[in-house]
Order: C-alpha cells, then sequence, then structure tokens
C-alpha cells in the first residue's frame, strides 16, 4: 500500500479489503455449515410431532432443508402465543443465535476490513 498515491483513495480501500479478506482466509477455521445443520435437523427430530416443525419439515437433512425449516417454523411461530410455538421457539431460537454468534465471531474481522481499517 505505500506505493499507492495519495490521492488513490478507491485503489487504498480495495487494497485494504483485500489484506482484510487474505488475513481472514487465513485464520478461519473449518467450514462449520454440515455441523450446524446437523445439529438443527436433531433439534428438529426432537420436536416430532410439533404441528409448527410437522408442517415445515418432512425429516429431509439436506443443508438447505433443514434451514428452510427453521426459518419458516420460527417465522410462523411470530405472534402466536400457544404451546406449539413456545416449544419451537424454545428449542430452536438459541441454537440458532448460538451459530449465528459463532459465525459473527469469526468474521468480524471483516467489518473493520470493510470499513477500510486493518486489525481494529
Amino acid at each position: 500500500m505505500p506505493a499507492l498515491r495519495d490521492d488513490a483513495n478507491w485503489a487504498r480501500a480495495a487494497a485494504i479489503q483485500l489484506v482484510g479478506l487474505a488475513q481472514y482466509a487465513a485464520r478461519r477455521g473449518p467450514d462449520r455449515t454440515s455441523a450446524r445443520v446437523a445439529e438443527l435437523a436433531a433439534v428438529m427430530t426432537t420436536l416430532a410431532g410439533n404441528e409448527l416443525v410437522d408442517a415445515a419439515w418432512d425429516g429431509d437433512p439436506s443443508e438447505r432443508a433443514v434451514m428452510h425449516a427453521a426459518g419458516a417454523v420460527l417465522a410462523v411461530a411470530v405472534g402466536r402465543g400457544d404451546e406449539a410455538a413456545q416449544e419451537a421457539v424454545d428449542a430452536l431460537r438459541p441454537v440458532l443465535v448460538r451459530q449465528l454468534d459463532d459465525e459473527l465471531a469469526e468474521t468480524a474481522p471483516l467489518v473493520d476490513a470493510f470499513r477500510g481499517r486493518l486489525d481494529g
């Protein structure tokens, strides 16, 4: 970056983003998607008989089916106060929030890079 002209703000921003992306790629852990999907499938399996889960998921363990079903169950549960909705939310929401928190903790350094800053 020292070779960039002082008036090359766009080039500097792009270089910082690329450096940030390279640092992230070097530090990131293994892809945990399969484990996360399996965890959600296991939770939904324990909810067999729950009308919201039964309506959204047919037991297909594929990534697309599990993630779609988990989202659909939570979306349908919004505003409902019945036992089925509460049971589904109580089981799925903490798992999804933890998985999201884990993902955000790993990818957070990219935010600074895309704001034009390296290493915080």
